[in-house]
């Protein structure tokens, strides 16, 4: 049995991933909705995050850091005879971890919402003595997520800021592409068509190709074309410091949520 405490968006993906994989899921979560969703996907729902606790070999911790303190305290007792307990939040230390439950190794996990459709990022770092067992057994479910990565946990409120917060950087990119589209006389709903496709595109042409992004960006960047006066006004508008301040912003919250 597999246990997921907290059934939100992340939380589902993981139920999703082994639901298809063929494993049994047990979860619980306070709102009568969610409950009811993960009923419908074939996962059993406990009364109580203590009996998911007490009843998984694999506990899986997918709650808001917020509430972490709250929820642990719930099932204190039930998670020492867990065999592996897994925690997707962003900033809980390992150290913090192991405090709050009572227990001396965890595994931490920072996955991104395209686990949802099975494209996520996913950083995984063991802290303490996992047998090779445990370890194949969250490589399994983790693979359902998407691509993983074994990282050192020191890596993990900057994984945070980059992976873990970089759909949402995406998603706004394209927005703001739509709306350029319709700025210059495209109706809405081509503009949004053509800016999901090009990203998409052009995801496919980095990964497939090998190329660089630089090479990449010189490839389409003829002298004197449209290209490269739509990345001069990028560079003059600070494009790409804009971003990186975004992803430092957000592993500084990381790294604020676990202190």
């Amino acid at each position: 049995m597999v246990g997921i405490i907290g059934f939100g968006k992340m939380g589902e993906a993981i139920g999703k991933a082994l639901i298809n994989k063929g494993f049994k899921v047990a979860t619980h979560d306070p709102s009568p909705e969610r409950r009811k969703l993960a009923e419908s996907m074939g996962i059993e729902v406990a009364t109580s995050n203590a009996h998911v606790a007490e009843s998984s070999e694999l506990l899986i911790i997918a709650v808001k850091p917020q509430v972490f303190r709250e929820v642990a305290g719930s099932m204190r007792g039930a998670v020492a005879d867990t065999g592996v307990a897994v925690s997707v939040m962003a900033g809980v230390s390992s150290q913090t971890l192991k405090e709050a439950l009572g227990i001396d190794r965890v595994v931490r996990v920072m996955p991104n919402t395209p686990a949802l459709v099975g494209e996520g990022a996913v950083a995984v770092s063991f802290c303490g003595d996992f047998s090779p067992e445990e370890r194949k057994k969250v490589f399994e479910v983790l693979e359902g997520l998407g691509e993983v990565f074994e990282v050192p946990e020191g890596y993990m409120d900057a994984i945070t800021g980059l992976s873990g917060s970089g759909p949402a950087y995406i998603f706004l990119f394209i927005e703001a592409l739509s709306d350029a589209g319709v700025k210059v006389g495209l109706p809405r709903d081509l503009a949004t068509r053509l800016s999901i496709q090009t990203v998409k595109g052009s995801v496919k042409l980095l990964t497939e190709t090998g190329a660089s992004c630089r090479e990449l960006l010189e490839a389409v960047t003829s002298p004197g074309g449209t290209t490269i006066h739509g990345l001069h006004e990028l560079e003059k508008s600070g494009f790409k410091g804009i971003v990186m301040e975004a992803v430092e912003a957000a592993t500084r919250r990381s790294r604020e949520l676990g202190g």
